[in-house]
């Protein structure tokens, strides 16, 4: 006769090594056969359920796994009453015994242990099924995370982009009123320029005059010098040949009466005149010569004293003709010049009398344009003195809020690490039963004194038949021992989890106060004026949405009933997990 026994186990694996050691575990139980053992895995609503149930928030991370055990235990044989004398054995017969029961345990071994070879490699062949469709889901889930992690950051890009394109818009408008300005600046400027171009236009036209009036008297004075120079010329020209004619009208009536004298000489003699006349003729030949050689003289004086006063006064004349030509050239270039400012002037006054209309029409426009300027600039500067109205007052309630949630989170603080001493100091005090339990939020007191209660009615009934405490026992006995390693894994599991959320959580709120710091210091930089600030760039024209609070983020999630749990990688923690277990 054998007692059955049926054992139901769950119990919750990180990796396939814990569940080798559960095997090895399971080949030092004092047990005879392993008829079956059936794994299935929870499916992931099962498996949340479960986990939620035991106070943690998983993704993913584990498996749950149910291992039904049936054992078959020999049945320790009843004492007959009636039985007579005991039969008495001698000692071939009790070594002959002993080494059938030793070979028949030792075979039970070898099959025992081949059996859960077989079912080690079943599992084996089962786990690498099952770790494709637990990986398709861990990546789904990453997936998932990664997806709300974009969407987060597009949130925040968005948020960017729209307080850059806001701060562009201000950038751009300040642009077109400084583009404006500097329009009207070169307007003024340019009407300025054309007043300064008629003056020098008008000036110019005067210098032209003064230098026509200058060089007209200049030529007036030359034409007189040069009339008055050809006149004295040639009135000493006519003087000297009304000179060189009178000395030849002598020369002639000279020379008449002495042929008269010679006729009248000759009448008297011939001879004797023929003489007289030869010795006349000589005598006058050479008074005629002399006094011609003396008239060549100074007719060839004379002519050389002319030639070269004629010579110098033909240089003159030429030098003075060179100069007069280029006067005429200097004088039709500026007459040149002349007729074209003429025209240029000509030119401009057609542009500015056809331009006055237009001239005059924009700037009307430009001082309609100036008066809706002002007023658009009042308006934004009530605006802008009411935004800074709202946000003074903002500042003050996130003040406000800011100082309560500092006192709260003080608050919090201290009643933290009071807990943590009290924990401290209360630790040495729990036994190792108590430490498990604390950490079990799916076990009720009931169920505790239940449990209680039958250790003791079980342990108290001490004269019960040997089968019932066999049977009885060995069940509670293995339930205990994995119900300690249970307890075991959710205590360390609630401990890791519990570090990283408040390291989460404690990122989360630094971050939050840091931006709480950066807005602040721009608030006090837009409503404080300093030379830090006024070198900076103008954040008025800026806005950015506020991100909510950790307070206003639960309280979002509350309200709108999404339940969020804490994400941790899968593989780093199988991967520690795995180095404890080696490890122990």
């Amino acid at each position: 006769m054998v007692n059955v026994s049926i054992l139901h186990l769950q119990l919750c694996f990180s990796h396939t090594a814990c569940l080798y050691r559960v095997f090895c575990v399971l080949e030092r139980l004092p047990c005879q056969y392993v008829l079956g053992l059936s794994v299935c895995a929870y499916t992931d609503s099962a498996r949340k359920d479960y986990w939620e149930n035991q106070g943690g928030a998983l993704k993913g991370c584990y498996i749950v796994w149910t291992v039904s055990l049936v054992l078959k235990m020999p049945a320790v044989k009843k004492r007959s009453k009636r039985g007579g004398r005991k039969k008495v054995l001698s000692g071939v017969e009790l070594e002959r015994m002993r080494a059938e029961e030793s070979e028949k345990r030792c075979r039970q071994l070898m099959l025992l242990q081949s059996r859960l070879r077989e079912i080690v490699s079943e599992e084996k062949e089962m786990s690498n099924a099952v770790s494709g469709a637990i990986d398709a889901r861990w990546m789904r889930f990453l997936r998932e995370c990664k997806q709300r992690e974009l969407v987060a950051e597009i949130e925040v890009l968005r948020r960017t982009f729209e307080a850059t394109l806001d701060r562009k818009e201000g950038f751009a408008v300040t642009l077109r009123e400084e583009l404006n300005v500097a329009e009207e600046q070169c307007r003024h400027a340019f009407r300025s320029h054309m007043d300064v171009l008629s003056s020098l236009l008008e000036l110019h036209s005067a210098r032209t005059k003064d230098l026509e009036a200058e060089l007209d008297a200049n030529v007036t004075e030359m034409q007189q010098d040069f009339e008055y120079e050809r006149a004295e010329l040639e009135l000493k020209h006519m003087i000297e040949m009304d000179d060189l004619r009178l000395i030849l009208e002598n020369m002639a009536t000279e020379a008449e009466m002495l042929e008269k004298k010679l006729q009248e000489e000759t009448s008297e003699g011939y001879e004797t005149a023929a003489e007289k006349m030869d010795e006349a003729m000589r005598e006058m030949e050479a008074d005629l010569n002399k006094v011609e050689e003396g008239l060549r003289g100074e007719l060839d004086s004379r002519y050389k004293n002319f030639m070269s006063t004629a010579q110098a006064n033909m240089k003159e004349y030429t030098e003075k003709c060179k100069e007069d030509q280029e006067t005429t050239e200097r004088i039709a270039a500026q007459l040149r010049k002349i007729e074209k400012l003429q025209t240029s002037v000509a030119s401009w006054r057609t542009n500015i009398a056809r331009n006055a209309k237009e001239w005059e029409s924009r700037n009307s426009g430009i001082e309609a344009e100036r008066d809706a300027t002002l007023a658009h600039l009042k308006r934004l500067k009530g605006k802008m003195q009411r935004w800074r109205e709202l946000q003074s007052k903002a500042l003050v309630e996130l003040v406000k809020e800011a100082n309560a949630t500092e006192e709260a989170l003080q608050e919090t603080s201290k009643r933290a690490s009071r807990i943590l001493r009290l924990v401290e100091l209360c630790k040495p005090m729990e036994t190792e039963r108590e430490q498990v339990l604390f950490h079990e939020a799916n076990i009720s007191s009931a169920a505790v004194e239940a449990e209680t209660k039958r250790r003791i009615a079980a342990h108290g009934s001490g004269n019960e038949p040997d089968d019932v405490l066999s049977g009885g026992d060995a069940a509670p006995a293995a339930n205990e021992q994995w119900l300690s390693l249970d307890r075991f894994w959710v205590k360390h599991n609630k401990v890791v989890l519990d570090n990283a959320a408040l390291t989460q959580e404690r990122f989360l709120l630094e971050e939050e106060n840091r931006m709480l710091q950066e807005v602040l210091k721009q608030y006090l930089d837009d409503v404080s004026i300093s030379d830090e600030v006024m070198r900076q760039s103008n954040t008025l024209l800026r806005t950015q949405a506020a991100n909510p609070n950790v307070v206003q983020a639960a309280n979002a999630r509350d309200s709108s009933g999404v339940r969020g749990y804490n994400v941790v990688e899968g593989n780093k923690f199988v991967n520690d997990q795995t180095r404890q277990a080696i490890g122990h």
